[in-house]
């Protein structure tokens, strides 16, 4: 079943559009999260405790060009909601 989903994950990434694309599914970002060896969502909410202020709520595996990227939603301290996009591979540089 694995191997399934990789190869579907191989399979869209290979027909994704130039312009990008997201992946508001993760059944279908987890396998190109594992297939591209990108930073998984508790690797950058780890990352994120430590770099940024406020907690992610909203977490969206996204290509942008050729890049993989998440667009995140975080929730500052006094509530107001920022959208930021970090890079997949390395988010906030790592």
């Amino acid at each position: 079943m694995l191997r399934i989903a990789c190869f579907a994950a191989v399979l869209l990434i290979s027909i994704l559009p130039a312009i990008g694309a997201c992946f508001p599914d993760w059944s279908i970002a987890a396998p190109i999260v594992h297939a591209e060896k990108l930073a998984t969502v508790e690797t950058l909410s780890s990352i994120a405790a430590r770099q940024i202020p406020g907690i992610i709520v909203k977490t969206t595996l996204c290509e942008d060009d050729g890049v993989f990227v998440y667009r995140i939603v975080v929730r500052e301290a006094d509530g107001k909601l920022t959208n930021r996009t970090v890079d997949a591979r390395s988010p906030f540089g790592r």
